[in-house]
Order: structure tokens, then C-alpha cells, then sequence
């Protein structure tokens, strides 16, 4: 059994350890109570959750930096300076759809839940690890981000 947990399944399975160690320490500490992260804010009887055009901009330029770069995350060619970088672009784009957007409070909860705090998590995590690996994986933990974002909010012709 032990023959078959080669050394890149150890690193991978430490980096989503890290990853969830992470993820519950930023969910303490963000300004939204546990309580409110619940299949209510995700659905929204069935639609998709509205969206503005700061939002729709910001994620864009997300979507924009993280597709350019997918290959090279996805066959592990990125340098952790190229991680950095993409952090920079999801941190700048999430700061100016915090600063700016105009969403119903039902639709920016869901943002919130939905996106914000895994994105985030995710995008600080690229920026600050001093492993490859932890910031591949958190490079596709916006992929997947940006994937559910397509999934339960309005944005005319989004691709990924």
C-alpha cells in the first residue's frame, strides 16, 4: 500500500492539507459569520445570481489571466515568481470589485460565499507559499473558482 503513495501524491496530499488549514483560519477571520454560508446563498431558487458590470469586468480580467497561464499550471511549468504574478492580478481584480461593485445584498452574500473567500484564500496562498506545489494547487483552486462563478452568476458569453 505504502508503495503506492509516491513522493509527488505526498506533496500533493500536504499541499491540500495546507490548503484546508488555511481555508479555516481565513474563514474565522472573515467578516462573514459561518452561519451565513449555507445552499441558500448558493441557489437562488433556481437562477443565477445577478451581476454588475465592475463584477463582470473584474472577473474577466481573472478569467483572461488565469486561461493564458492554464497549460503551464496544469503541467506544472509555472515558477513561483509566475504564481506571484497571477496572485497580483486575482488580488488587484477581487480589491476593485470589493471597492466598486453594486450588488443586491442577496447577490453580494452569494459573491461573497461563493467566490470571494476561496478566491482569495486561494490567490493569497500563490503570492505567500514558499512551495510550488501548494501554489499550483492553489492556482487551481481559482480555476474551480472561476469555474462555480459561470455556474451561479450571470455574465453574458463567460468562458473559461
Amino acid at each position: 500500500m505504502l508503495a503506492v503513495l509516491r513522493p509527488t501524491s505526498l506533496k500533493a496530499c500536504a499541499a491540500m492539507g495546507l490548503i484546508v488549514l488555511a481555508s479555516s483560519a481565513y474563514a474565522q477571520e472573515h467578516d462573514h459569520k459561518a452561519s451565513e454560508r449555507s445552499a441558500a446563498t448558493v441557489l437562488n431558487h433556481g437562477k443565477k445570481w445577478e451581476t454588475d458590470a465592475v463584477l463582470r469586468q473584474g472577473m474577466d480580467n481573472i478569467a483572461q489571466a488565469m486561461a493564458v497561464n492554464r497549460e503551464g499550471i496544469e503541467k506544472e511549468r509555472l515558477s513561483p515568481q509566475d504564481y506571484q504574478r497571477l496572485a497580483e492580478v486575482v488580488e488587484k481584480n477581487l480589491a476593485d470589485i470589493v471597492k466598486n461593485c453594486k450588488l443586491s445584498k442577496a447577490s453580494d452574500a452569494a459573491f461573497h460565499n461563493v467566490v470571494l473567500a476561496d478566491m482569495t484564500r486561494d490567490a493569497e496562498l500563490m503570492r505567500t507559499s514558499p512551495k510550488v506545489q501548494v501554489q499550483r494547487v492553489s492556482a487551481l483552486g481559482v480555476l474551480r473558482t472561476l469555474h462555480n462563478y459561470g455556474e451561479y452568476f450571470q455574465h453574458p458569453a463567460w468562458a473559461l
